[in-house]
C-alpha cells in the first residue's frame, strides 16, 4: 500500500473515532431536551510592539458576531465571525471571515471531564479535536489537548483549505489559590503552526476580571525588528492578558429559549516582541478564555 493510501485511511480513522460518539447520541439529546439559542456579539483586540520603521505598535480590533446553540446534555453548535474594524496587522486581516462553525460534546466520567469537538475551529484550524480536564486535589488540577487539524481561510476575499495533516497538543498544569483566588500555570506543547514551546502564567482572578502575565518560548519565534533596521531571532517573550467577564449569567443555563445578549467575555492580549501567530492554539469556542476554560460543567478554581 502506498504511503499517501496509509495516511488517507488513519485520518479518517481518527476523525470516525471522535465523531462517532457524537453522531450516534445527537438524535437522542436533539428531541429528549429543549434547546436553547443565543446571540451573541463581542470585540476581540490584539495589540502587540514592533519597534519597526519608528512604529511601536499595532493594533487589529475586530467585531465578533456569533451563534450558539445548546441542546441535549452539554451538546453544542457555535459559528462566529470577525468582522474588522481597525486593522494595523495587514492585508491578510482587512476582510470580514468565519472564525468558528463547531459542534461539541461534553462528558464525565468521575472527576475527569472530556470535550469532543469537530469542525471549523477559531485560529484557522479545521478537524477534530479532544479536551481533558482532571482536577486532583482543589488546588491542583491537569489539562490536555489534542488535535488533528488542517488550515482553512474563509473569508469575503478568499477560500482555502488544506489537507488535515497536523497533529497538535497541549499539557499543562494548574496550581490553584483559593484565598488570594491566584493561579499558576505551566504548559507544553506542538502548537498550529507545529512549533513546540512552553509557558508560564501567572493569573490572577477578581470578582468580573482576570488579569494574567506571561513568558513563553519555543523553536519558532521568527525575526524580530529592531529601532535601528536590524532584527535578531526571537526565542523567548512575554506579555499580558485581561478578561472582563460581563456580569450576567453567560454561558451558564439560562431559562429562555432565545437570548440576545453582549458576549460573555471582552479579552485583551499584549505580545511584547513576539510573532503574531507562534505558540497559539486553535480554539473550539469562540467564547472560550483563560477565566471561564473549556468545560460547563467542571467546577475547579474560579469556576467553583
Amino acid at each position: 500500500m502506498k504511503k499517501n493510501s496509509r495516511k488517507t485511511i488513519t485520518v479518517k480513522a481518527l476523525v470516525l473515532l471522535v465523531l462517532l460518539p457524537i453522531a450516534l447520541q445527537m438524535p437522542k439529546t436533539l428531541v429528549a431536551q429543549k434547546s436553547k439559542v443565543d446571540i451573541f456579539a463581542g470585540v476581540d483586540l490584539k495589540y502587540r510592539s514592533i519597534w519597526l520603521n519608528d512604529k511601536m505598535y499595532e493594533l487589529l480590533i475586530n467585531v465578533t458576531p456569533g451563534v450558539k446553540w445548546r441542546f441535549g446534555d452539554c451538546w453544542q453548535v457555535t459559528a462566529q465571525a470577525f468582522i474588522p474594524v481597525v486593522n494595523d496587522f495587514g492585508g491578510y486581516y482587512k476582510s470580514a471571515r468565519l472564525n468558528a462553525a463547531v459542534v461539541s460534546k461534553e462528558f464525565q466520567a468521575g472527576s475527569h471531564y472530556l470535550k469532543l469537538s469537530g469542525g471549523l475551529f477559531g485560529g484557522e484550524r479545521f478537524g477534530v479535536d479532544a479536551k481533558w480536564l482532571w482536577p486532583v486535589t482543589s488546588w491542583f488540577a491537569m489539562e490536555g489537548q489534542l488535535g488533528f487539524t488542517g488550515y482553512y481561510v474563509l473569508t469575503t476575499s478568499n477560500v482555502e483549505f488544506s489537507y488535515m495533516d497536523r497533529l497538535t497538543g497541549l499539557f499543562t498544569a494548574r496550581f490553584y489559590l483559593k484565598g488570594s483566588d491566584t493561579e499558576f500555570r505551566i504548559s507544553g506543547g506542538r502548537f498550529n503552526l507545529g512549533d513546540y514551546g512552553g509557558r508560564i502564567a501567572w493569573l490572577k482572578h477578581f470578582k468580573h476580571i482576570s488579569v494574567s502575565a506571561f513568558i513563553h518560548g519555543g523553536n519558532r519565534y521568527g525575526e524580530v525588528y529592531k529601532m535601528d533596521g536590524t532584527y535578531e531571532e526571537q526565542r523567548i517573550a512575554g506579555g499580558a492578558c485581561i478578561v472582563v467577564r460581563l456580569p450576567f449569567q453567560g454561558d451558564r443555563q439560562h431559562e429562555k429559549t432565545l437570548r440576545v445578549r453582549p458576549a460573555s467575555n471582552f479579552r485583551m492580549t499584549y505580545d511584547y516582541m513576539a510573532e503574531a501567530n507562534a505558540l497559539k492554539m486553535y480554539v473550539t469556542d469562540p467564547e472560550e478564555n483563560e477565566r471561564t476554560g473549556n468545560f460547563t460543567k467542571a467546577k475547579w478554581g474560579i469556576t467553583r
